[in-house]
């Protein structure tokens, strides 16, 4: 098996919902991440053999938003791309497929990551409304909000991801405070003003850093904040992450193209996971998705110095905690997505980005990232530093 490197990763900074980056459509900033991660990888956008990006609203953007994203970031149109959703891990999966075309032999450098504006997520009427319009005008067509449909809601029960997070919490012994502590604690974290200055590259003038990041935040002022789920919930807008606009790129090559094109490798793939749930569970995956992956690459939890694990709740990092044994402080020692937020197509590459320059600040060598996704499932990657 040929080996896969991560020749260098970056992101954008991490709109709010309606915030400072919501008039950017997909394609848009998705553009400059990509063209920066090309430029410090210190490879031509000529020599790519594919571009993969995860994308999950993309619903009335136009075709194939990832070679949008690569024609504008100035790739040729010789190289082509490939959208892929597999709902919030569709970044990391993107990463996973680029390293298994490089494995086969069938590529030498991927461009691969994720991007996603919520806030520019639209409106679709039902199915049967073409019907309906073509002979009835006046037959009344409901329009639905495709951030709520295809992002955030199982079509299966019709629940929302919170609420499922809430029927969890019916058979689990979590308390309140204890989401509400993880929740401060990733703000704690993620407010250390430099901690992400290596991986942002800026995408609008109007944004440099994380937007959603409360610097201020405490369990106690957490503890005041109403249910947003269920009336008699332990779940708030305090301790879930946010709704978001972000991408990020990550630039992979066989070890025949570092040598080749003197490339400077920053990681090295070691292996990943995936696994599959029951939907209303999917909070769980993770834990799943990493023995997997640990049972294909010769590695012990223990062996591993940092820990990615997507905040989709405090609860998230509650139940990887308790499920692996993963001391919080090997566990999203930047902060998680309850502060940064959670951009569903970009964030299982997001965290990848993050977990590579964690290792590197932290002077550490091994890391796992893990997502899980809605519909119940989860993806891992586990990679080391090249010195």
């Amino acid at each position: 098996m040929r080996s896969v490197y991560i020749v260098d990763a970056v992101r954008s900074p991490i709109g709010k919902l309606g915030g400072a980056l919501s008039e950017m459509a997909a394609p848009d900033l998705a553009a400059p991440v990509m063209t920066q991660a090309l430029r410090r990888a210190a490879i031509a956008p000529e020599v790519l053999d594919l571009v993969i990006l995860g994308n999950v609203l993309r619903g009335g953007l136009g075709q194939l938003v990832p070679r949008q994203a690569a024609l504008k970031a100035g790739i040729p149109a010789s190289v082509d791309a490939l959208a892929l959703d597999m709902v919030c891990a569709s970044g990391m999966m993107s990463v996973i497929t680029a390293a298994a075309h490089i494995r086969a032999g069938d590529a030498e450098i991927i461009l691969a990551g994720g991007v996603e504006s919520m806030s520019g997520a639209g409106f679709v009427v039902s199915a049967d409304a073409r019907n309906k319009l073509s002979y009835v005008v006046e037959q009344a067509v409901t329009p639905k909000d495709m951030l709520m449909v295809d992002g955030l809601t199982n079509p299966r029960s019709g629940a929302l991801m919170g609420v499922e997070a809430e029927q969890l919490l019916d058979h689990v012994s979590v308390s309140r405070q204890d989401l509400d502590r993880v929740a401060a604690e990733s703000h704690r974290r993620a407010a250390c003003s430099d901690r992400f200055e290596a991986e942002i590259v800026p995408v609008s003038p109007q944004l440099m850093k994380d937007e959603g990041v409360r610097p201020d935040t405490s369990v106690e002022n957490l503890s005041v904040l109403r249910p947003v789920f269920r009336e008699d919930g332990l779940l708030t807008a305090g301790n879930s992450s946010q709704i978001s606009d972000g991408a990020a790129a990550l630039v992979l090559a066989s070890g025949d193209a570092v040598r080749g094109n003197g490339l400077r490798p920053r990681a090295r793939i070691l292996g990943s996971g995936w696994v599959s749930s029951t939907p209303w569970r999917f909070i769980e995956a993770p834990e799943g998705a990493v023995r997997r992956l640990l049972a294909r690459v010769p590695l012990a939890l223990g062996d591993i110095d940092l820990f990615e694990n997507n905040e989709a709740f405090a609860l998230s990092s509650v139940l990887f905690h308790r499920a692996l044994g993963v001391e919080y402080d090997r566990l999203n020692v930047h902060g998680g997505a309850v502060a940064l937020g959670h951009p569903i197509g970009c964030s299982g590459a997001r965290i990848l980005v993050t977990l590579l320059h964690a290792l590197e600040a932290c002077n550490k060598e091994t890391g796992i990232a893990s997502i899980c996704h809605g519909l119940g499932g989860a993806t891992a990657i586990a990679i080391k530093r090249c010195n």
